[in-house]
């Protein structure tokens, strides 16, 4: 899988609908909610389920994508074949621990996971605690919330309950519980009480159960013994192959053959028409500059950029906590209300890790996105989608996902510490995520429109 570079905390199977496992506690929670707008947008068929632990409640992203998640606009903004919830389950893999804590009654205080559903929204998120010792109570749960899920009353939150035999890591001795505790939950083991469910109801004879063991065995082994054979699964020789896998270079001008959802023909927007009014260089004839008003600025360039991909990719969606109405802090998207649809350019909750983490899973799946951070000063506030998750996908997947994401970030000057700051040589310091910082109105709406173009973060 993926060439090896992920590992196995990474381990994903795209033909199979699998997308890559988070080595970062609650890392996919967003990311997962992300995968599940590029399904609506895109009208794509499925669900995305995202599968997290009960101690990832307590991780940021994951409680940001749920609320993104749950926006009421998706039911009462959104139009057409586009109204309706987001296709999502949370599945909590309720294993009782997080690292060495115990979630009930020690590091938590939700006391039942499924509790946390009747804050979220006025559905309590359809939330529901299931026997996950139970297989056939599971395959219920999952029947009855995916017909949820089809008629578009999604986000879905399942508490699932299991244990955790082993201990977090090898070097987790598990001293934080008694053996007798794990002795009395390996006793009620989902596999084996099954296997004596289908024997008692005469569904099976124990040769049949004996000969699946069996055959699992054989299979791990086998499957053991030719990921350590060089001729099935040869190691990398090259130690700059992960280097060149952080990029994929690609340039593509749509990732959708679908034809662009818009109001109206580009030509008679407001805002189109207005820019073609300005001047494109800063003085006359004369070598008198113009006025501002005349002059065409960055933020029309990058207006620009975006409005022309827009009528090109249909996959393009753009979203941030000001972008749709308010046309963004600093004007770039006034004008394209008038000729979107909400489904393309929206507004989000002032959740930075959710915008980006939103973004990689939409990406992850196919799809071009920009998001904006209104400030540069707010990167903290997503850094680990913008240092973790953003940059290393490509390579961890062996270049077999690619990561469209122009995250736009605006760089302020005169509101105050919090406000003002340039944080670009930070995130110059990631390998993986290519760095654009725009002087002039040409040199934005050239970079923009490579961004737009390639395949890669920016």
């Amino acid at each position: 899988f993926n060439r090896g570079l992920g590992g196995s905390m990474h381990a994903f199977f795209t033909p199979f609908g699998v997308y890559p496992n988070n080595a970062i506690v609650g890392g996919s929670g967003d990311i997962a909610v992300g995968a599940a707008l590029y399904k609506k947008v895109n009208r794509k068929p499925g669900m995305v389920v995202a599968n997290i632990g009960d101690a990832s409640m307590a991780c940021g992203p994951v409680w940001e994508g749920i609320t993104f998640a749950a926006m009421d606009q998706f039911k009462e903004l959104w139009d057409g074949d586009m109204k309706g919830g987001l296709p999502v389950i949370i599945n909590i893999m309720n294993n009782q621990y997080g690292m060495g804590g115990q979630t009930c009654g020690e590091t938590m205080g939700y006391g039942i996971a499924a509790r946390i559903g009747a804050g979220v929204n006025e559905e309590q998120m359809h939330a529901e605690r299931v026997d996950g010792y139970n297989p056939l109570a599971v395959i219920d749960a999952y029947k009855r919330k995916r017909k949820i899920i089809d008629e578009k009353n999604g986000p879905v939150l399942l508490d699932v309950l299991t244990y955790r035999y082993s201990g977090h890591s090898p070097s987790d001795a598990s001293s934080y519980r008694t053996k007798e505790e794990v002795e009395a939950w390996e006793r009620q083991d989902c596999i084996a009480s099954f296997g004596k469910q289908l024997l008692e109801a005469g569904v099976a004879v124990q040769d049949e159960l004996d000969a699946i063991w069996n055959d699992i065995r054989t299979l791990i082994h086998e499957m053991f013994l030719k990921s350590i054979n060089d001729e099935i699964s040869p190691r990398m020789k090259n130690p700059d192959a992960i280097g060149d896998m952080m990029f994929s270079n690609g340039s593509v001008d749509s990732f959708s053959d679908a034809r662009p959802d818009v109001l109206m023909p580009m030509e008679e927007n407001s805002r189109v028409k207005k820019i073609a009014g300005k001047e494109r260089f800063a003085f006359d004839a004369e070598g008198k500059p113009f006025s501002k008003m005349k002059q065409f600025q960055l933020r029309d360039a990058i207006f620009e950029a975006i409005m022309d991909r827009f009528y090109k990719d249909a996959s393009l969606v753009a979203y941030g906590e000001e972008n749709r109405d308010w046309g963004g802090a600093f004007a770039v998207y006034g004008g394209m209300t008038e000729a979107l649809p909400y489904h393309r350019l929206f507004n989000s909750p002032i959740s930075e890790a959710s915008i980006v983490g939103t973004a990689i899973g939409y990406a992850m799946c196919g799809g071009r996105v920009v998001p904006e951070i209104m400030y540069c000063d707010f990167l903290g506030r997503c850094g680990d989608e913008v240092f973790n998750q953003l940059p290393k996908w490509q390579a961890m997947s062996g270049n077999v996902l690619k990561m469209p994401v122009v995250l736009r970030v605006s760089v302020g000057s005169k509101y105050g510490a919090q406000h003002s700051q340039d944080w670009t040589s930070l995130v110059a310091h990631i390998p993986g995520i290519k760095v654009c910082f725009p002087v002039t109105p040409y040199d934005a709406k050239g970079l923009m429109n490579a961004a737009l173009q390639g395949t890669d973060p920016v």
